[in-house]
């Protein structure tokens, strides 16, 4: 079942709305058509309904200049390419193509105004599947070709919430989409760091001070990156900060299998990730500073392609072909 209401305007007078998708066993998940935003997601426990996502009432508290200003796309659907490029750039056909810069020196999260910034149109399923479609033009921030892109939010009575992926273009172009929904699976949202978190490789794609991948996998087994036995997110933190690194699975696969799990100090409530993305970006918030919500209030697992992919031979599906169907799911399953 899906509820539908007004969400708001945005500046340029569009409007926006919100959908409820409900399960059986009461779990809601709540869509905005503006970016693709997952602004709830909450589930029935004995004494309280838990909000385990970071997000917000209205439309006006995602389109503020204050939020915008340390921008942590809370929820959004991210594209063309999310995550970063070096320096903005890529080389099609031995012709270097500059893309926006928005992040210091180099390319993130699709540029300046990303998919996460675009108001999608929505169109409810016979399986009240939440269908959302955007075309992003040949030269939007700068990326070649037409990309016909589809995500569908399904949330089944498996208490899994399914994202689906599909894009296509007319011109080769850059393509890495993802879903940048923080967590924190406790009774509040003052940190995370007592969350237990398993990531299931011993491998990151290795960076620089600026994130960006040198090309190299690097194997993390019994360093303080080694998630492969759960543990709890502060365990080490205080010797790194803060983790913002890239797990890395190698191929990607035909169907989602699982890659991670998180739960909150107790372990009243967990929740697996499962995808078909050979990367899976962990951010666990320090420089989250946002309304109400400030450093570690959340983790974002972001399964994804990985950063940089296209200046990378090793790295796969930086580069989407005509002809070809970009095709990945994500479930996030609860377990309470």
């Amino acid at each position: 079942m899906i509820d539908v209401i007004d969400f708001g305007l945005t500046r340029d007078g569009e409007k926006v709305q919100l959908y409820t998708l409900r399960n059986k066993n009461g779990l809601t998940a709540k869509i905005t058509n503006y970016g693709g935003i997952l602004t709830s997601f909450t589930l029935p426990l004995p004494n309280e309904e838990r909000e385990i996502v970071l997000g917000f009432d209205s439309l006006e508290e995602y389109t503020n200049e204050e939020y915008l200003k340390n921008y942590p796309y809370f929820g959004a659907l991210i594209g063309r390419f999310g995550n970063r490029i070096n320096k903005g750039l890529v080389t099609l056909d031995e012709k270097e193509i500059q893309l926006p810069c928005n992040h210091g020196m180099h390319h993130l999260h699709g540029g300046d105004i990303g998919f996460d910034r675009k108001v999608w149109k929505a169109e409810i399923g016979k399986n009240t599947d939440l269908k959302l479609t955007y075309l992003s033009p040949d030269g939007e921030e700068n990326f070649p070709g037409n990309l016909n892109t589809e995500v569908i939010y399904k949330l089944t009575d498996d208490n899994e919430l399914q994202i689906h992926y599909k894009a296509v273009t007319d011109k080769t172009t850059p393509v890495n989409l993802t879903q940048h929904a923080y967590f924190n699976l406790s009774n509040n949202f003052e940190s995370i760091l007592d969350h237990q978190l398993q990531i299931d490789t011993e491998f990151i794609l290795e960076t620089d001070d600026l994130l960006i991948p040198s090309g190299k996998i690097y194997n993390i087994k019994n360093t303080l990156f080694d998630f492969r036995t759960k543990k709890q997110i502060d365990r080490d933190i205080e010797d790194i900060e803060n983790y913002d690194d890239c797990f890395a699975f190698g191929e990607s696969t035909e169907t989602p299998r699982k890659i991670a799990e998180l739960s909150d100090k107790n372990g009243e409530v967990t929740m697996e990730i499962a995808t078909t993305f050979p990367g899976l970006q962990v951010y666990t918030g320090k420089y989250i500073a946002a309304g109400k919500f400030g450093s570690f209030s959340g983790v974002a697992l972001e399964a994804q392609g990985y950063p940089d992919a296209p200046n990378h031979t090793n790295f796969k599906q930086g580069w989407l072909q005509p002809g070809e169907v970009y095709q990945h799911q994500t479930n996030y399953k609860l377990i309470f």
